[in-house]
């Protein structure tokens, strides 16, 4: 939501009687109870509107970002077995061949049966 949306927060409603959605969304993902709104529902039951902050995941986006990024290409030891580990993916490449599959072999021309009618 924080990536794609540039969201804030997350809200929803839950009814007050829902006791095992309440805890899902309090205890386990961390929403907290915004305010009781009255007759929410159209049995005339409450609702509990609840409300998860964002901000804290928008740090650790940004942590997690300057984190990740890399400072170059490999050294030493490290370096060497980049480039051994890149010439056994070429010779793989080479070994790869072609095999035709679906219509070249027939299937095209096969046809299904339901034989549990005829019983």
């Amino acid at each position: 939501m924080v990536e794609t949306f540039q969201s804030h927060y997350v809200s929803l409603h839950v009814r007050i009687s829902n006791n095992a959605a309440l805890r899902l969304y309090r205890d386990t993902l961390g929403f907290e109870n915004d305010k009781i709104e009255a007759k929410y529902y159209a049995d005339g039951e409450d609702a509990y509107s609840m409300r998860l902050d964002l901000s804290s995941v928008r740090e650790e986006l940004r942590e997690a970002e300057g984190a990740d990024q890399d400072e170059g290409e490999a050294v030493g030891d490290e370096g060497k077995q980049a480039a051994e580990e890149l010439a056994k993916q070429e010779e793989v490449k080479e070994k790869l061949r072609k095999v035709r599959i679906g219509r070249g072999l027939g299937v095209g021309e096969l046809v299904e049966r339901d034989e549990s009618a005829k019983a």
